[in-house]
């Protein structure tokens, strides 16, 4: 059973479910209401007054009967995560902000679950329960397991993937440096050499001519698995774009001309360290700063020989091994603004600490004073905008300081101030 609420978390609670009614209200008669809706809650309610929900009734209709419902579940796409999802969820919830007015003494918090290699939204992980089982983690948690989930698929993925790479690689060799790329069956773009590409190729099953984006013409060879792109000779040397966004409480995200490339932690942090040293690192600087005193410049070879079959011998160069990519990196972004003293630049980057899985020691050096310097600039600031900002990432959100700041520059009448007294009397 959910523990029970605090008298002063229920309070406030259900303060802030009395000014969710009046924001239902005013929306529904089309009139101003105290606030606006959150931009997502008002689209929920479009897509629900679209597809005719009675916001005074809303009878769930029925759709399938139990042993459809059964196997419907059997072959959805995020069956293999739902033992992991089923762990993470406990019966405690946060903000419900339903249209439906006899669910508005519930509690309800969600957050959606989307296909890692289309985007596809796939469904959404829902905690939805009475409000005395309010709890201040529920959007929090909600919100983890749904990365948690996509977490899960996207490493699912990269495991097909580098199957596919390894099996496929010797073709894209046999092009001995001219255009090409390695296509999964959907048309993903694996690896690449010598040319710009999107991340994801229109390709016709079995193969054959293709017209890329920007008018140039490609061939599509079917492997037995996936397919060779072959493109014309480049008219002009390139230097590719490489954007990183690494500062984050969920997973990481590398693009390379527009092309997202789903790396491993250690690819990650390879990228992190070679961007804070554009002049480059060698294979025995770099080891000691991934592994410590027992790195072994072997097993880093071996890492960016890794590295270069995915994004492409021209991103990352040798001897020394650095970037010859024009690199756009938050954190790298998030120090240029610390420097110059602008808070609200600094908290419009840092959405959370550098790769926080990363065990790697120049890295988590790195992640300390950047998160340090962060929350400094965000508690001198006595912006309420910049201290909200910081308190929603993993650092700050159970941060005592940082809530106090809060309560001392949110306007009395501001709905967050529940919140934050909520989440702090519940760490009290």
């Amino acid at each position: 059973m959910a523990e029970a609420p605090e008298p002063e978390l229920l309070r406030d609670a259900e303060s802030y479910a009395r000014l969710l009614e009046h924001v239902r209200e005013a929306v529904l008669a089309g009139v101003p209401g105290p606030r606006s809706p959150r931009s997502v809650v008002s689209a929920s309610w479009g897509r629900s007054l679209a597809a005719h929900v009675d916001p005074d009734d809303g009878e769930a209709p029925f759709v399938h009967d139990t042993d459809v419902l059964a196997a419907l579940r059997e072959a959805h796409p995020l069956a293999p995560v739902l033992p992991v999802l089923r762990q993470m969820l406990v019966s405690i919830a946060d903000d419900a902000e339903h249209l439906v007015r006899r669910y508005h003494t519930w509690t309800c918090a969600a957050a959606p679950v989307r296909d890692p290699e289309t985007g596809a939204l796939l469904g959404s992980i829902d905690v939805s329960g009475p409000l005395r089982t309010v709890h201040p983690a529920m959007i929090s948690l909600v919100t983890a397991t749904a990365q948690l989930a996509e977490g899960q698929l996207r490493a699912q993925l990269a495991v097909r993937d580098e199957r596919l790479r390894r099996v496929n690689m010797p073709h894209l060799e046999a092009l001995r440096g001219r255009p090409g790329a390695l296509l999964s069956a959907a048309g993903r773009v694996l690896a690449a050499q010598a040319c710009t590409l999107p991340s994801t190729v229109d390709v016709r099953r079995g193969g054959g001519t293709i017209a890329l984006p920007d008018g140039r013409l490609a061939t599509a060879e079917p492997l037995t698995e996936g397919y060779l792109l072959r493109l014309p000779p480049a008219t002009g040397a390139h230097r590719a774009r490489l954007h990183l966004e690494y500062l984050a409480d969920g997973a990481h995200s590398t693009t390379v001309d527009g092309r997202e490339v789903p790396l491993t932690l250690r690819h990650a942090e390879i990228l992190t360290l070679l961007a804070l040293h554009p002049k480059g690192l060698s294979a025995e600087r770099l080891a000691l700063q991934l592994y410590g005193e027992t790195g072994n410049p072997v097993t880093v070879r071996a890492e960016i020989h890794r590295l270069r079959s995915q994004l492409g011998a021209s991103v990352v160069q040798t001897r020394p091994y650095r970037l010859a990519a024009d690199v756009d990196a938050d954190f790298l972004v998030a120090r240029t603004a610390l420097r110059s003293g602008a808070a609200a630049d600094v908290l419009r980057v840092f959405r959370g600490p550098l790769l926080p899985e990363s065990e790697a020691p120049a890295i988590r050096e790195e992640r300390e004073t950047l998160t340090a310097q962060v929350r400094q600039v965000a508690l001198n600031s006595g912006d309420p905008a910049v201290l909200w900002s910081f308190w929603e990432t993993a650092c700050g959100v159970d941060d005592f300081a940082v809530l106090d700041a809060l309560l001392r520059t949110l306007p009395p009448a501001d709905p967050r101030r529940a919140a934050v007294t909520a989440h702090r009397a519940r760490l009290a």
